[in-house]
């Protein structure tokens, strides 16, 4: 009896680190898409901006600007649909900062992202831009302010 007391509580044990590890797990692939998400939109914002400080807008007749536009704005839809999830916002965050090429960095990438929440411009509906000219706008004020946070 005392044999089987033990072999049930370790296997009780072994049942409750496994399932620990398995959520964790999920949790871990979950942080991993928002990291990817979170790379996409900054590696987006990087290039919207060099075509910006280069040009002085964004010309959505470009096929790179078009690209990354349909881009950050897939990834800002992504990260929208999750946001109350404070581990998906801070793995996205942390992508940003991966990608922003030392322009999005810890200092002000929460300002970024609550600057691309206050654009409307930026839903995608159905992997389309639902409206290119406020969608341009949109990028347009997000790259002002990537500007202002680098004087």
């Amino acid at each position: 009896m005392k044999r089987l007391s033990i072999i049930m509580m370790c296997l009780a044990t072994l049942a409750f680190s496994s399932c620990g590890s398995t959520f964790g797990g999920a949790s871990g692939s979950v942080s991993s898409a928002a990291k990817d998400n979170g790379r996409a939109a900054g590696a987006s914002i990087i290039s919207l901006y060099n075509s910006y400080r280069s040009t002085g807008t964004v010309n959505l007749g470009n096929p790179a600007d078009l690209t990354a536009a349909l881009s950050l704005a897939t990834a800002y839809t992504n990260f929208r649909n999750n946001q109350a999830d404070a581990n998906y916002k801070k793995a996205f965050a942390s992508g940003m900062v991966a990608a922003g090429a030392g322009l999005i960095t810890a200092a002000n990438v929460n300002g970024i992202i609550n600057t691309m929440n206050n654009l409307t411009g930026l839903n995608v509906n159905a992997a389309t831009i639902t409206n290119s000219v406020g969608t341009a706008t949109a990028i347009i004020q997000l790259l002002q302010a990537l500007g202002s946070a680098q004087q």
